[in-house]
């Protein structure tokens, strides 16, 4: 999945959360409207367009706002307007209920506790402005009259919203929590890792070279780095495509992940790879390093009769003082088992005392 998918998969995801409270919501605040209407014998209740509009809307928006965010190609906006329109129709319905106090205020602040959860303060503001706009708009419409206090009655019918709606907004705020977390879990793997092969990318593969070379540094302990290039790829673009290329590299990929749990295999360019061995010599690693050569050779590939690899192997020794030096040393004995023919092995080797100091040595096995 990409990033895109990932943020699409969370809308829907809170589009899905936000429709069970909303249908919550509007069922009990149709509840308390008719009760005040009844209670108060108000004549908004024998008028036919004001009752179908509060039974239509309550009964019929939160699914529609759910279907609507759910197949929108911009879902974020289609969420946030489905609150602005809550706020709206919040709105409406305060005038109508003669601004009684304790209906109003659990009205007004469910909506302002939705805004903000949405979208911070600047919804919350969006969402005063709608609440405004719908309460200005019937209070001209009907010029209501003002009765601001709520009989026994109307303050039991506000007990669903005032106890157990913020419960089911907590329940779905903590799923959205988890969604959060499992969505910043899979961004940081998008960024760590590779889209085409699956191993790490070259950015976080370095970040772990200089992480194991500073520890190995100041504990001693050692460590190897290989250099891994598919032989005469270039061949297999040209001859197959570059799709047949893609998918030789997605099966390369796959086999690096089988190495040791401990070995850090990162795709450093193309087709070229590189492998961080910690707690490995020289010995161990060139074992490493034949295996893996020879479980490539012998592997078949989908699309390509057989595929090898060359590799070069450079052991961490105190004479470095920059582990790009380790790295550009795999490297170099790379590029010597590239020029021995390919489909080998071969390691660099800090020179002897007794050398030059600029003389490189490779040995290939």
């Amino acid at each position: 999945m990409t990033e895109a998918d990932y943020q699409t998969h969370a809308l829907k995801k809170i589009a899905a959360y936000s429709y069970v409270s909303r249908t919550f919501a509007y069922l009990a605040g149709l509840f308390i409207v008719i009760a005040i209407f009844q209670t108060s014998h108000s004549p908004f209740q024998d008028n036919a367009g004001i009752m179908s509009l509060l039974l239509l809307v309550c009964l019929v928006w939160p699914h529609t706002a759910f279907l609507w965010a759910k197949r929108s190609r911009n879902m974020y906006k289609a969420v946030t307007h489905s609150l602005l329109f809550d706020s709206f129709y919040g709105g409406l319905w305060i005038p109508l209920m003669g601004y009684e106090l304790i209906p109003s205020a659990v009205f007004i602040t469910i909506l302002m506790i939705n805004n903000i959860s949405a979208g911070g303060f600047k919804l919350w503001s969006f969402g005063v402005f709608m609440i405004l706009i719908g309460g200005l708009s019937t209070t001209l419409l009907f010029t209501p009259t003002l009765h601001l206090e709520s009989k026994f009655i109307i303050v039991v019918f506000c007990i669903p919203l005032i106890v157990f709606y913020p419960m089911v907004l907590a329940y779905s705020n903590f799923k959205l929590t988890r969604l959060m977390m499992s969505q910043q879990k899979n961004l940081l793997h998008i960024s760590q890792h590779d889209g085409l092969t699956g191993v790490f990318s070259r950015h976080y593969w370095e970040q772990r070279l200089l992480e194991e070379f500073d520890r190995c540094q100041r504990s001693g302990e050692r460590a190897c780095v290989m250099m891994v290039d598919v032989d005469h790829f270039k061949n297999i673009n040209d001859n197959h495509g570059h799709l047949v290329g893609d998918e030789v590299l997605k099966e390369f990929g796959n086999l690096l992940n089988e190495l040791r749990s401990s070995d850090i295999a990162g795709r450093y360019g193309g087709e070229e790879f590189a492998i961080l061995l910690p707690n490995s010599d020289l010995e161990e690693s060139l074992t490493v390093a034949e295996r893996l050569r020879e479980k490539i050779e012998n592997t078949p590939f989908k699309h390509i009769d057989y595929c090898t690899v060359s590799i070069g192997v450079a052991q961490l020794t105190p004479q470095y003082s920059d582990a790009y030096k380790w790295l550009n040393h795999a490297d170099q004995a790379l590029y010597q088992a590239k020029e021995q023919g390919r489909n080998r092995v071969c390691t660099w080797l800090i020179p002897s005392a007794k050398k030059s100091s600029n003389t490189d040595s490779t040995v290939a096995i």
